[in-house]
């Protein structure tokens, strides 16, 4: 943890940020690197959750000290100090004035604390685990090549002995020095000890564990102290209850992702820490329906109805732009009633609603004729309509831009030369210049507005874009292969005749 070689990919990882370089009270840092020569860069890296980030740099000076004190001062937190290498150690800033020394070439044996009280706790609790961990291998070592039952008990015992040890040094330490940042990392690195959940007839109740594991999973933790996020061990506990205690189910994520973010009070930059990476985690995710989570956190924390944002960290117009995609999105999430449309078929005389389809399950293909990936695409899709899709019972309507001439000689064009024997239907050339002119003329005896402009009530941005509505004509799948469109549709039968 103290001390580590630096990768090149690590490296890649300390740029600047600007969520990560928040600055704090002036500090003095100073550090003696024998082995350094005058002149030499040293730097000075902060973590932001589990990464590390370039935050300063200082030369060598002919006492070969390496001294640091921006005026913008230092978050508390976790840093690492980056010597040539590349190769760093870690210390805990917290305090006004910190020094230490180390050597260049055996920076962990070489380390001594000159003055800091944080940093004698937290060297000192990095150095007993390293003997400890030495200790346990060795152990365990005797233990694989012990064969008699009493060795192996003996061997068994001491383990458990050694690890009494630790967790009593912890403990000790978290107590004597309380409201010290060393305490508090060393707190939260502990593990949570609760009692084992037991069914009537003795045995492990398992989903019993999880749920007070889930509960009891931030007890370490002080989730208003704005020191923590700066902190590795909060990154990755934060991203470990995210990613893999949390079930991946979006209004699982949202109604325990609300519960989480209401613990951080009037912290700031917890606040922040929780918001933006949800946000942001979920609105890149390529997972199916994980788009509700991203909706759901913009509507809730960015554009709350009603309210004041808390969100300081954007400015007002990337917000608006962030709140306008997510209202934009949030009719079109997994199991949402699907937007009404009815457009033309290719005579531009026949009306055609998809709603009124008799399939129980219908896919709504958004396309453009001069699309290339378009043109590759639905050929391929259409093969599996006839092979699979069809014969499941499944409809295709098939949305064409053919606003222009050229678009709509060259969609009647496809679809001929392409057999594509699905409903076809587009925002056509006529249709689309009259409406124009006089909307009235086709609302709502024939469509709906929302109809005539689906790119914006659909969201289409990018062709093509695909959709999955079920028989009450709710969403149930976008973006998806048509192999995988027969998958889910299999599934979703399976499921309703389950209830």
């Amino acid at each position: 943890m103290l001390h580590r070689a630096l990768p090149l990919l690590a490296l890649a990882l300390l740029s600047p940020s600007l969520m990560a370089q928040q600055g704090g009270p002036k500090r003095h840092i100073e550090i003696r690197i024998e082995g350094m020569a005058k002149g030499d860069t040293v730097y000075l890296a902060n973590y932001y959750g589990s990464k590390l980030y370039y935050n300063d740099t200082t030369i060598v000076d002919g006492r070969m000290t390496a001294t640091f004190n921006d005026e913008k001062g230092y978050a508390a937190g976790v840093y690492a100090v980056v010597v040539p290498g590349p190769k760093y150690f870690e210390m805990v800033v917290n305090e006004p004035v910190i020094k230490l020394s180390t050597r260049k070439d055996d920076l962990l044996p070489g380390l001594l604390v000159k003055q800091s009280k944080e940093n004698e706790l937290f060297i000192g609790y990095i150095r007993f685990l390293n003997d400890r961990k030495i200790e346990g291998d060795a152990l365990r070592a005797q233990l694989d090549a012990a064969k008699e039952p009493g060795a192996r008990d003996s061997l068994k015992k001491r383990m458990d002995e050694l690890d009494q040890r630790v967790k009593q040094y912890q403990r000790d330490l978290v107590k004597d020095h309380a409201g010290t940042l060393a305490s508090s990392l060393v707190k939260m690195s502990m593990a949570v000890e609760l009692p084992e959940p037991r069914k009537a007839d003795g045995s492990l109740d398992s989903a019993a564990a999880y749920y007070q594991y889930r509960d009891h999973f931030w007890d370490n933790f002080d989730l208003t102290d704005d020191r923590i996020v700066h902190v590795p061990v909060f990154g990755n506990k934060f991203e470990e209850y995210i990613s893999k205690v949390v079930p991946q189910i979006p209004d699982t994520i949202n109604r325990l992702a609300d519960a989480l973010i209401a613990r951080t009070g009037d912290s700031k930059k917890v606040y922040q820490y929780m918001v933006h990476n949800i946000t942001h985690k979920y609105e890149t995710s390529d997972i199916m329906g994980m788009d509700a989570v991203f909706v759901h956190m913009a509507l809730t924390y960015y554009c709350p109805k009603g309210q004041p944002t808390r969100v300081d960290w954007m400015s007002a117009g990337k917000i608006d732009t962030l709140c306008t995609r997510a209202r934009k999105m949030a009719p079109l999430t997994i199991g949402r009633k699907a937007p009404y449309l009815a457009l033309t078929d290719t005579t531009e005389e026949r009306w055609i609603n998809y709603y009124d389809l008799p399939q129980d399950f219908v896919v709504v293909i958004f396309w453009d004729p001069h699309c290339g990936h378009c043109k590759k695409e639905l050929p391929e899709i259409h093969k599996v309509y006839k092979e699979t899709l069809k014969p499941m019972g499944i409809e295709v309507y098939a949305v064409a831009k053919a606003v222009e001439e050229d678009l709509f000689t060259d969609w009647k064009k496809f679809i001929r030369e392409n057999e594509l024997d699905w409903v076809n239907v587009g925002l056509t050339w006529h249709v689309f210049a009259d409406a124009k002119k006089d909307p009235r003329k086709f609302i709502p005896e024939h469509t709906t507005i929302e109809s005539l402009n689906y790119a914006d009530t659909w969201d289409v941005f990018s062709t093509p874009k695909i959709f999955l509505v079920d028989g009450d004509r709710k969403i149930a799948g976008k973006s998806l292969s048509a192999e995988q469109i027969a998958d889910l549709v299999t599934k979703l039968r399976e499921r309703k005749a389950k209830k």
